[in-house]
């Protein structure tokens, strides 16, 4: 073969190499592995019975996670990093069952503070953390493997679920084969129950640590007698569908359990919305903030949470300060803060469900892109209504104004997922929607974790108290409603998920290769021709003077 043949097959092999990577990522997830690969090694680390429990899960959750995943900026092979899976696994369980997974909920931070692969290492241990994050940094994640993901985490607390069950029984010395009684299988739930909704470790849980319990359980959560009832439906619901199963058995206990934690964080909402129903009786109109002394002179009469500290509220991220003189707490900041949170696994704890996520996650559906122009975006929110906001509605020219400066700031389109349209929706939606402050700012903790760590208690002191709501009369409020436009706005971007490509402009860069190589390969072709006129040229002089040979 000859120096110039082997030269022409080498630059037609680059242009291959370039069109096949072209196609490769113009195809997205195609060439990551098959369906079944992650499912595969999930098995080798954790058993048959782990995968099947597992694959029943992803259909469902696929469907749960569609349209935010279609939504979502990718890499450049059309899957998700690292970044946006932990950003988007964090979505779907509070929207499913209001659960702030450990390891996912970014705590003040950003989402690319870590690994969503991280939250397996604790509990489980580095080889099904490795397995997961090996795709991860390989070829990011598929909605398929997104929802592998989520399956494992489901299927794992399943398992927690189970294990707290057996604790359980012990502590009412009930045995998990043969018969028992219904006062014994309902001591066992309630055992359960009394551990979950108090957050208790049932791996070191010892009878005399459960009669504490008992003791306190009252004073500590004061709807337990509620909560007792409604479990009681449920297994009744249970019993029912499934009249095959004993009712004092450990697998029709273990059925009524699983499907309690399932509902459970939509359940405890509804105290969620009596919290927020009252705050918004004392609400600075119009603007989703109750003055730092109303909200002291609610608790100094009777209404017993609202008394947080202003430094916890601060490391909350519910305390405005933008007018020092008129600190207010911030409605959706101080309902969704960890605070509010109140049954925990060792993977998650249950807090209220965000509001603002159900108002995103329609944007997403409409959009179907990480990113829109401020007209298309002015014309969905503008007829979608929220739970304190009718619909449709003419939007401020003042918001208008905010969501183009947005769009200014990236050449004409505004990325759903930043912190810029995140504080755009709270002005738009204030009661609803929580302002996002800037990475690393806030710190939200559950109290216990704050007093730990301090060693502050998070409750402000009676004097005060008195001080800020004796301020607060002294200064009534206004009654007028408030334009949004008088609510702070930092004009400083975050993208939650970063965007190292989005569709379109990827598939312009692909476009152009395709390009590039048509007209390469039209050169090419002359070259040879030249080339090879000039060759034969050559080779016939070579002939007459000796010359070596090339072809």
């Amino acid at each position: 073969m000859s120096f110039l043949t082997i030269a022409l097959n080498s630059i037609i092999l680059v242009g291959l190499m370039q069109f096949s990577e072209s196609a490769s990522a113009l195809r997205g997830s195609e060439d990551a592995p098959a369906p079944f690969a992650l499912l595969d090694e999930l098995e080798r680390v954790l058993g048959e019975e782990h995968r099947l429990a597992t694959q029943k899960r992803i259909g469902q959750l696929e469907d749960a996670l569609r349209p935010m995943y279609l939504a979502m900026p990718k890499g450049e092979m059309g899957t998700l990093q690292p970044d946006g899976v932990r950003y988007l696994l964090h979505r779907l369980f509070v929207n499913k069952h209001g659960w702030f997974v450990r390891g996912l909920d970014s705590a003040g931070d950003s989402y690319n503070s870590s690994s969503p692969s991280a939250l397996f290492k604790e509990h489980v241990g580095d080889d099904l953390h490795d397995v997961f994050e090996e795709q991860l940094c390989r070829n990011g994640f598929s909605l398929h493997e997104t929802a592998v993901m989520a399956a494992t985490l489901e299927t794992l607390v399943r398992t927690d679920t189970l294990e707290r069950l057996h604790v359980a029984y012990g502590l009412v010395d009930m045995s998990e084969e043969g018969s028992s009684t219904e006062e014994q299988a309902l001591a066992a739930v309630d055992a359960y129950m009394m551990m979950y909704v108090l957050g208790a470790k049932h791996a070191t849980m010892t009878k005399a640590k459960f009669a504490k319990y008992q003791k306190v359980i009252y004073k500590v959560y004061p709807t337990w007698d509620v909560t007792k009832q409604w479990v009681r439906e449920i297994r009744h619901e249970v019993l029912s569908a499934n009249p095959g199963l004993s009712p004092t058995s450990f697998n029709a206990t273990e059925r009524t359990l699983e499907e309690m934690e399932d509902r459970y964080g939509k359940w405890q909402n509804r105290e969620c919305q009596d919290l927020k129903s009252l705050l918004l009786k004392m609400e600075e109109k119009g603007t989703g903030r109750v003055r730092l002394g109303t909200f002291y002179h609610s608790s100094l009469n009777g209404n017993w949470q609202f008394s947080e500290s202003e430094d916890y509220l601060r490391l909350l991220g519910a305390l405005d300060e933008s007018e020092p003189e008129r600190l207010q707490v911030i409605i959706p900041n101080y309902i969704n803060a960890p605070s509010n949170c109140v049954a925990s696994s060792k993977f998650y704890s249950v807090c209220c469900i965000d509001e603002c996520q159900a108002l995103m996650q329609n944007l997403e559906t409409q959009v179907v892109a990480p990113e829109a122009t401020p007209s298309r975006l002015i014309q969905l929110v503008a007829s979608m209504p929220s739970a304190t906001v009718q619909a449709p509605r003419l939007l401020t020219s003042s918001l208008v104004q905010k969501l183009e400066d947005i769009a200014a700031h990236h050449n004409g389109m505004v990325p759903l997922h930043g912190r810029l349209f995140t504080q755009w929706l709270h002005h738009a939606y204030p009661r609803e929607c929580s302002y996002p402050h800037l990475a690393g700012t806030t710190k939200p903790k559950n109290p216990m974790q704050w007093i730990k760590e301090t060693g502050k208690q998070t409750k402000a002191d009676q004097a005060t108290m008195r001080r800020h709501a004796e301020e607060a009369l002294a200064s009534q409020s206004q009654s007028e409603e408030t334009d949004a436009e008088y609510l702070p706005w930092l004009h400083e971007e975050e993208l939650f998920v970063a965007r190292t490509s989005n569709d379109k402009s990827f598939l312009r860069s692909s476009i152009r290769i395709l390009a590039f190589l048509a007209v390469a390969a039209s050169v090419i072709v002359a070259m040879k021709k030249q080339l090879t006129g000039a060759l034969n040229s050559i080779c016939l002089q070579g002939s007459q003077k000796d010359l070596p040979r090339f072809v």
